[in-house]
């Protein structure tokens, strides 16, 4: 399964795909894990690719995305090609209008109304997770609790089953 999360730095685009293929690691899957990122630290273009297998994997970056999440208009409008014309794409639908069949949820009110506003890309996560069942939440809750700072966990993990609840 060849994923592509994109957005602009600071939305933690890259934590949640290292996330994403640790928790597939710790299922025993197969993990290629990429990103790419302007110089810019925030606001700038960022991308996470991961790609997810049972069998070896040749691809090293997304060449026919199986899911899309675009999590800003510029990275859907420079990502949409990627997508494979049966994939799935997942949108903020407070930030994105996408010109193709979709899914989504407000995912930055969703942040703010909880709280959770610098966990964003966790409630991202959830959802992904929750909605196209690419690993289990229990293998993506102790990737987080692997990956995240310390002193966030909590934080992180409410975050991340508020996006499961959106499903």
């Amino acid at each position: 399964m060849q994923i592509r999360i994109a957005g602009f730095g600071g939305q933690g685009v890259i934590l949640a795909g290292l996330i994403l293929g640790e928790a597939a690691a710790i299922e025993g899957l197969n993990v290629i894990q990429t990103q790419d990122y302007s110089a810019q630290s925030r606001g700038g273009a960022s991308v996470a690719d991961v790609v997810i297998s049972d069998e070896p994997i040749y691809d090293v970056v997304v060449t026919k995305a199986d899911v899309l999440v675009a999590l800003s208009q510029k990275a859907y409008e420079e990502n949409k090609y990627t997508l494979k014309e049966s994939g799935l794409l997942i949108v903020d639908t407070d930030l994105v209008k996408p010109d193709k069949p979709h899914t989504g949820a407000p995912f930055t009110s969703k942040a703010e109304e909880v709280g959770l506003k610098v966990n964003y890309n966790m409630i991202v996560l959830g959802y992904l997770v929750g909605y196209a069942n690419v690993v289990k939440a229990e293998s993506v809750e102790k990737a987080i609790l692997r990956r995240v700072p310390r002193g966030t966990e909590e934080a992180n993990l409410r975050a991340f089953k508020a996006g499961l609840k959106l499903v």
